[in-house]
This record gives C-alpha cells, structure tokens and sequence, in this order.
C-alpha cells in the first residue's frame, strides 16, 4: 500500500527500504511523527502482498521494521496505545515513523489531527524479507511547496453496495440536494461501490454535513480523504 490519496495523509511515495539485518533499532525508527491512510489503498495489496484492510485491521506500514514485527504506538499527545502489526512500507514524508489504518488511528485518537508524535514499542519482532523479495519502489507523489502536511479533506460516506445500480440510483438522488456525490469502486473478492457525499476541509464541517444525511435517514460515516 505504499501510497495515499493524492498525498494522503501518510505520504507514501518513492524509497528503496533498507531492512536492518541486526537486532538493533535505531531510536528515530522508533519515535517521531504518526499519521495514517485509508482510500484509496482499501483493498488494494500492501508491500507485503496482504490485502490493506483500513477499517478493521490493526496494521501499520514502517519503512525499515520487518513484516508482521508488532509494535505498540503510543500517542504522546494524549497517552493512548494501540497494537500494531506492520505489513506495508511507509511513511516516506520526513519526520514520520509510522503509517497507521484507520482503525488503529481510532483507537488513539488520531483521525481529528491526521497526525501526532508518537514513540514505538516493539512487542514481537517480525521476519526479515530478502532483497530478492523487497518491494519495488512506487512512484512519488508532488508536495505542495513548502508544505509536507497538506490540508486534510473529508467526505461522509453513506452506503456500500455490491449492486452498481444500486450505488448510482442513491448517488443521483443524493445529487439534487448535495454537492460532491460520488460512487468509489472498491475491489477486493468483491467489488464494492460505495456513496460518498462532500469534499471539505475539516472534521467539523464533515459532522455536520453528516448530521444532515442522518436527518434523511442515511446512516453516516466520517471518512479522510488524503
């Protein structure tokens, strides 16, 4: 999973991972800054060949931690800890150490500020991967200049369905009273289309906006876009 919406908020980007052969940790391995990614890497395969699974699994990308060490990440803004399984490669923005899914970002309260410092506890180490089976480097993606957090964007997703027609029918429906009405094409053994309405700039205004959606009887959920 190596990457986020169009410099999501983990950053992923372009970096030849060097996985250290030894036992040693170097200790900027192990602090610094946490974010985490979600569409559109859902469903898509991590760098470890596992399917991202951002809204359930407690799993993390790291750039150097071998696949399946797991790690517990400590939010030093508010104390919460959560356990992680690393199975991706990531972040590749200066500072921070770690990737987080959805899920996991929940669990410390990380969604509101899309990122915060946290310090790493390795709780079980993982299997080194050979050279010959590393992942091979992905594209990098542009920063706004001078700027390596961009602002956060947020849309309310509404419903998911495995009938196309279905997610369409409630797309042009949402499309007479809301802005930004967009079907997402989610493919894993399945594929699903799922409705999301808005594109705004803060959590707030994303609240809000699904508080109207629950007021037409949509049930709500408070999706990161990058």
């Amino acid at each position: 999973m190596v990457l986020i919406v169009s410099l999501s908020a983990c950053g992923h980007g372009k970096a030849r991972v060097s996985v250290p052969s030894s036992g040693k940790i170097a200790r900027s391995e192990l602090q610094g800054m946490a974010s985490y990614y979600a569409e559109p890497y859902h469903g898509r395969k991590t760098a470890s060949g596992e399917i991202f699974d951002t809204y359930n699994a407690m799993t993390a990308a790291h750039k150097t931690l071998p696949f399946d060490t797991v790690v517990r990440v400590r939010n030093l803004t508010n104390g919460e800890e959560v356990d992680v399984r690393i199975n991706d490669r990531g972040p590749f923005v200066k500072g921070r150490v770690i990737d987080l899914s959805l899920a996991a970002a929940k669990e410390i309260d990380l969604v509101r500020a899309g990122v915060a410092p946290v310090e790493l506890k390795v709780l079980k180490k993982g299997s080194p991967v050979s050279k010959s089976s590393s992942p091979a480097p992905v594209p990098e993606p542009s920063l706004p200049a001078n700027d390596a957090s961009p602002q956060p964007l947020f849309a309310v997703q509404v419903g998911a369905f495995q009938s196309e027609s279905a997610a369409t029918r409630l797309r042009d429906e949402l499309a007479m009273k809301y802005s930004d009405v967009s079907v997402q094409i989610i493919m894993t053994d399945q594929t699903l289309y799922r409705v999301r309405v808005g594109k705004v700039g803060d959590m707030k205004a994303a609240e809000e906006l699904a508080k109207k959606l629950q007021d037409d009887h949509l049930s709500t959920f408070v999706v990161r876009l990058n």
